[in-house]
């Protein structure tokens, strides 16, 4: 995966020069991903994940996450340093969280728990405390419990019901980042954009309000980019990029066509459209 990863962000980055320091980034990322120690393992009862996740909850709650701390920092740690090498701005609230990461200042399995658990308040008190943007907080947090979480799935870990039928991650309870469409029938499946997980999903129908409303439902496309498109939701005013694999013959990674199709998030922002805040059922 980390080949095929590396790969399409070199072709993506002499395709579109444009995008060359964004690639250079997410290049540095994965690398980070692939080479760090674990620092998360996740203990689940899969007999009772199963009667949880029939009810609509994800495998997942925080309490089953084991943080080992002396490894998260490490991962933070490096994390921070990449955010620096190829960041434009924040450098000052990046050197923040530098120097309270070395005091001992973060608690990081508190912080993980608390963005796993969407509760926003430890995020926003620790922001305050450090003078930093909780965005900035946030985005790095949600990063490294994102790359562990995609390490646990590819050591095994798995929803224990099939046919999810939710616009939500069967497994942490995540919001898709992106969808595909594949196969003749043109199936289409949604990623996790915090573990990676993948799903299949109604075509038409909204993952944020359920909406099915052919009237309410429509999408759009960039000129000349007939591979991907934007499916919008005129009720909720949510939308979801959708790559079409049938256009193409690669085997593309999602997570990078996500970067590859920045665009499309800009212009459906000035549309008025946005990904999405659904809540998912407590974890």
């Amino acid at each position: 995966m980390l080949q095929k990863r590396l790969q399409r962000l070199e072709n993506l980055a002499a395709a579109k020069p444009a995008l060359t320091a964004v690639c250079r980034f997410y290049t540095r990322l994965y690398q980070l991903f692939a080479d760090a120690p674990p620092f998360l393992a996740v203990e689940a009862d899969l007999k009772d994940a199963k009667s949880r996740q029939e009810q609509g909850f994800p495998l997942l709650r925080g309490e089953m996450l084991r943080i080992d701390a002396p490894a998260a920092q490490r991962f933070f740690a490096d994390l921070l340093q990449v955010l620096r090498d190829h960041g434009q701005q924040g450098q000052e609230e990046l050197a923040s969280l530098q120097t309270a990461l070395a005091a001992g200042g973060l608690d990081l399995p508190k912080l993980l728990r608390a963005v796993f658990e969407r509760d926003r308040e430890p995020l926003a008190r620790t922001a305050e405390r450090l003078q930093v943007q909780p965005a900035l907080l946030e985005y790095s947090l949600t990063t490294a419990l994102g790359a562990a979480l995609e390490r646990c799935r590819h050591q095994g870990l798995e929803s224990a019901v099939q046919g999810w039928d939710h616009g939500y991650c069967p497994i942490c309870g995540g919001l898709p980042s992106i969808a595909e469409l594949s196969g003749e029938e043109g199936k289409k499946r949604l990623q996790c954009g915090l573990c990676g997980n993948h799903w299949a999903f109604k075509r038409l129908t909204c993952i944020h309000c359920g909406n099915t409303d052919h009237e309410t439902l429509a999408y759009f496309t960039a000129e000349g980019e007939s591979g991907c498109r934007v499916d919008v939701c005129r009720k909720c005013s949510g939308y979801l990029k959708v790559v079409n694999s049938r256009e193409g013959s690669e085997d593309l990674p999602l997570e990078v066509e996500d970067v590859a199709t920045l665009h499309l998030d800009l212009m459906a922002a000035r549309e008025g459209f946005c990904r999405g805040k659904k809540e998912t059922p407590g974890n």
